[in-house]
């Protein structure tokens, strides 16, 4: 099959989620209940304490521009949401797709997961997945391997200090790493990664050595309400009660296998299978690296997703969970294309063969694939459905100002719209 070129359609496609990132992140940044605020209140005014990086930041910007809080905050999620975006275009934009790939690619729980699930946007993943995409620009072979090293070494400890969870995602960086220094034995890889991640080890440590008290916490929150007019809600409150000591295993209380898990377990196996076929039989081209050497492209992903089985142990947001980890996947898995690292070979299996044949059940299935459903954010919620027509139907009437299509209400479409689509 032909490949696809994807730099018209990814560039509008890329433009449609930045306008309506923006447009909902400032619709969201004055909700008074919204998680992804939350988040970004949590400081240092009441001792040292995870997270707090992000909100001294935006303390910052209040400062130094002399607008709100939440102004600052909106600013700091919009600038990361565009950024991420613009670079992600730009390194994606020349690659030409097979349609395993490019299904893959539109997969909705990427990159239009967090317009489409609103829980999801705005939150500190995104500065993580800026931080990614800069890794992977700074492991071209135009760059030399020691600017690489540096911004590891320099900068996942700060981004740590933001959104400490991070460190579950550290084998993804690793792989660049090992590639990029070419090395080959277990010796080499050990020393050299424990010295690049050693300032990120030693801030993890601190993090969880050193948990903010209860009435560090009430400090905190005091500071918010005198200064800001702000009070602790969700994660800002939970911070405390939350820990990250592994002692929230209660979330699964409230949960079953059927409908939950398997729910999920099929959201990972539909959404994940576009990329999963894209690696199946394809292999290393080179085995120069400990990472290729040592392991098929399928066994090593099966690696990287072991450390984040502790979120959806230890957290309820699993659509988040699943959001970050296929980002993390795809954009790796792109990052060995570019490099011509992985074989792109492609395989007619017999299930997807039907599919292929007829072009408009292939452009059926792909908008039914990526724009018609998304897991929504927490373990137990159900899943999303009509998720691209929602996004502009949902913004309209916010924009236009009404509640809805109430023309004609005991109409039978009116009220199947009513009860299934909106």
């Amino acid at each position: 099959m032909k490949n696809i070129e994807i730099r018209n359609k990814f560039l509008i496609f890329v433009i449609f989620n930045i306008f309506y990132a923006i447009f909902y992140l400032y619709f969201k940044h004055e909700v008074g209940n919204d998680t992804s605020i939350s988040e970004w209140l949590i400081n240092y005014q009441g001792g040292f304490t995870r997270r707090g990086l992000g909100g001294e930041i935006n303390i910052l910007w209040t400062n130094i521009f002399s607008i709100s809080l939440r102004d600052a905050i909106f600013f700091s999620q919009a600038t990361i949401h565009t950024l991420y975006l613009i670079l992600l275009f730009f390194y994606l934009k020349d690659f030409k797709l097979n349609i395993y790939q490019f299904f893959a690619l539109f997969a909705p729980i990427f990159i239009l997961y967090p317009i489409a699930e609103l829980e999801a946007l705005g939150r500190k993943e995104l500065l993580i997945f800026l931080f990614f995409i800069c890794t992977l620009f700074f492991a071209d072979k135009n760059f030399n391997l020691k600017i690489i090293n540096l911004f590891i070494f320099i900068f996942f400890p700060l981004v740590c200090l933001i959104w400490e969870e991070i460190i579950l995602f550290a084998p993804y960086f690793a792989v660049i790493l090992i590639q990029k220094n070419k090395l080959v034995t277990f010796r080499e890889t050990f020393i050299k990664l424990l010295i690049i991640f050693l300032p990120t080890i030693i801030v993890i440590s601190i993090i969880f050595a050193f948990p903010l008290s209860k009435d560090g916490h009430s400090l905190m929150c005091s500071f918010l309400q005198l200064e800001y007019n702000e009070r602790c809600y969700m994660s800002a409150e939970l911070l405390v009660k939350n820990t990250i000591y592994f002692d929230t295993f209660f979330i699964h209380e409230r949960a079953s296998f059927f409908p939950h898990y398997f729910r999920y377990l099929m959201i990972f196996f539909v959404g994940f299978m576009p990329l999963h076929l894209s690696i199946f039989k394809n292999e290393f081209n080179e085995k120069d690296n400990f990472v290729t050497k040592n392991f098929k492209p399928t066994q090593l992903y099966l690696i990287l997703y072991l450390p984040i089985l502790l979120l959806f142990a230890f957290g309820h947001d699993w659509g988040r969970w699943i959001h970050i980890t296929y980002s993390f996947s795809i954009l790796l898995y792109f990052y060995f294309l570019k490099n011509s690292l992985i074989s792109n070979n492609f395989y007619n299996y017999i299930f997807v063969n039907w599919i292929f044949k007829k072009k408009s059940v292939l452009i059926l299935t792909f908008f039914i694939f990526s724009f018609f459903w998304n897991p929504k954010t927490l373990l137990t919620g159900d899943i999303a459905t009509n998720s691209l027509y929602k996004i502009i139907y949902n913004s309209s009437k916010i924009i236009f100002n009404f509640n809805g299509l109430r023309i004609f209400q005991d109409n039978p479409i009116i009220k199947f719209h009513k009860n299934f689509i909106e």
